[in-house]
C-alpha cells in the first residue's frame, strides 16, 4: 500500500526512439517507483485531447516528457499542454522541442543567442544562396523539417550544390519550400556527437553519412569516445540552458584548424551508443521530481 502512496507519476508524450524510452520506463519503475504514463491513447498514433485530460485527472502527474516526430498536428499537443497542464513542468521546454523541429529556427536561435558557437553560414532565400555561389561557396541542401516520420536520415539531405545549375536541379521539385540552405564546409570523414544529460556530457566519433560510406569494418563501426574541449562544453551547456533543454545532443565537425562547427541539434536524441544513458536519464528525472516535491512541501509548510 505504501509503495503505491509513494509512487511518482510522469507523463510521456513520445512517438520516436521508443526502444530506449521503454528502457527508461523499466528502469524508473524498478529503481525509483516511478510510473511513466503514456499520454497517447493506446493503439493510436494521434494525440487525443480527451484522453490526455482523462489521464491528468486520474494521475498526479509531476513531469511531462515530450519526444516528438515533427508533424503539423503537434500544435494540438502544444495547445493541450498550455491549456490543461500549464503548471506541470516539462523535461525539455516546449519551446525547445518546437524550435528543434525546424533547422532554420534552430540555427537562427544559435546565431542570435549563442554567438560564440560556430555554425556554417545559413541562407534564408534563393537569392542569398545564389550570392554564395558567386562568392565561390558550396551549399548543402537539406529538408528543413528535422524528425520526419518514416524518412531515413540520409534522405533528409538532398545534396551539395557547387554551382547555380546544380542548385536549381536539386531544388526544382521543392520550389524552395521546406528547404534549408547552409554553407558546405567540405568533406569530413569523421563527425562528432555530444550527448548531454543535465551537466553531464560525453562526446563520441561518428562516420559522416555524406561521404556515402557503404562498407565499414566492425572496428570502424565502433563509436570512439573523445574528450570535449572545456570551452566547447561550456558553450554547448549554455545553448541547452538558453533553449530550455536538459537532455539533448549536437553534431559537430572539426576544421583543419581544430575549430568546431555545430551542424545539427537534437532534442532528446536516441542515445543508442551511450550504454549508461538509461540510468543517467532516470537518475536525473527522479532527482528533478524529488527536488520539486521538496520545494513544494517547504512552500506549503511556510
Amino acid at each position: 500500500m505504501s509503495n503505491k502512496l509513494n509512487r511518482i507519476y510522469i507523463g510521456a508524450i513520445c512517438n520516436r526512439d521508443l526502444e530506449i524510452f521503454q528502457e527508461i520506463k523499466k528502469f524508473c519503475s524498478k529503481n525509483y517507483n516511478i510510473s511513466i504514463i503514456n499520454l497517447f491513447k493506446p493503439g493510436s498514433d494521434n494525440f487525443n485531447v480527451k484522453y490526455f485530460k482523462k489521464k491528468l485527472k486520474r494521475y498526479p502527474i509531476s513531469l511531462i516528457i515530450l519526444k516528438l516526430l515533427s508533424e503539423e498536428s503537434n500544435h494540438i499537443i502544444y495547445n493541450a499542454i498550455n491549456e490543461f497542464a500549464p503548471d506541470i513542468p516539462l523535461l525539455n521546454s516546449q519551446n525547445s522541442v518546437k524550435i528543434c523541429e525546424s533547422r532554420i529556427e534552430t540555427f537562427n536561435f544559435i546565431k542570435q543567442k549563442c554567438r560564440k558557437l560556430n555554425i556554417p553560414q545559413i541562407y534564408h532565400t534563393y537569392q542569398e544562396a545564389k550570392k554564395a555561389f558567386n562568392q565561390g561557396k558550396n551549399v548543402i541542401i537539406k529538408l528543413n523539417t528535422h524528425n520526419i516520420p518514416s524518412l531515413p536520415k540520409n534522405d533528409r539531405i538532398l545534396g551539395i550544390a557547387k554551382n547555380l545549375d546544380q542548385f536549381k536541379k536539386l531544388t526544382a521539385e521543392f520550389k524552395s519550400n521546406n528547404l534549408f540552405f547552409q554553407e558546405y564546409l567540405g568533406e569530413f570523414d569523421i563527425m562528432y556527437k555530444i550527448y548531454v544529460i543535465d551537466r553531464w556530457a560525453v562526446s563520441i566519433t561518428s562516420f559522416n553519412r555524406l561521404q556515402n560510406i557503404t562498407e565499414l569494418s566492425p572496428l570502424e563501426l565502433i563509436h570512439i569516445r573523445v574528450p570535449i574541449e572545456k570551452q566547447l562544453k561550456r558553450r554547448v551547456l549554455r545553448l541547452g540552458r538558453k533553449l530550455g533543454m536538459t537532455i539533448f545532443g549536437i553534431d559537430y565537425i572539426l576544421t583543419k584548424e581544430g575549430i568546431p562547427y555545430i551542424v545539427d541539434v537534437n532534442d532528446f536524441p536516441s542515445f543508442r551508443s551511450i550504454p549508461e544513458a538509461v540510468s543517467l536519464i532516470s537518475d536525473y528525472i527522479y532527482n528533478l521530481v524529488a527536488l520539486r516535491q521538496q520545494l513544494l512541501k517547504a512552500t506549503v509548510e511556510v
